[in-house]
């Protein structure tokens, strides 16, 4: 069975372009994305795949970071001089 790597994606003039890279996990090829509107994809047996729901879950916490509510306290902010929970 071959392996399954990553690659950073994206499309210019119609045209798929990929990373040159076998990256290992989702979350550095997603570091290797150069273009906005980029993506990772799998590749096994030369052949394009879709992220599973766990690599899909991977890829957006390494490009938009934590998903959940943060429980760190709210910040009083200064907006006119008038304090307000931020």
């Amino acid at each position: 069975m071959s392996k399954r790597y990553f690659v950073a994606v994206y499309t210019d003039s119609g045209c798929l372009c990929a990373c040159e890279h076998k990256h290992q996990n989702v979350t550095t090829a997603a570091a290797c994305i150069s273009q906005p509107g980029g993506y990772v994809v799998a590749v096994r047996r030369q052949q394009y795949l879709p992220l599973t729901e766990a690599e899909q879950a991977e890829f957006e916490s390494a490009m938009y970071g934590r998903q959940e509510p943060s429980e760190a306290p709210a910040i009083p902010l200064l907006v006119g001089g008038v304090k307000v929970q931020g």
